[in-house]
């Protein structure tokens, strides 16, 4: 079991993890027409990938957090 100490940022993600939060990503990229690679490619991972690590597991929530952060 995980230490109850570490911060969410530090906890390690799972291939099933990845799995969803590439889901979400393609799906953001491929509505806002954002190339991968791009500065803000970058952002929407890191917005999905932190929302995943704070407990974020809907992936409709999820698509929302990333669709805001694609805005920005």
């Amino acid at each position: 079991m995980f230490d109850k100490h570490l911060h969410p940022d530090d906890i390690p993600l799972f291939s099933k993890d990845l799995v969803i939060c590439q889901q979400v990503f393609d799906i953001v990229r491929s509505e806002t027409g954002t190339l991968h690679g791009t500065p803000k490619s970058d952002l929407i991972a890191a917005h999905i990938i932190h929302a995943y690590k704070q407990g974020v597991r809907d992936v409709p929530q999820l698509l929302l957090l990333a669709r805001t952060a694609a805005i920005t």
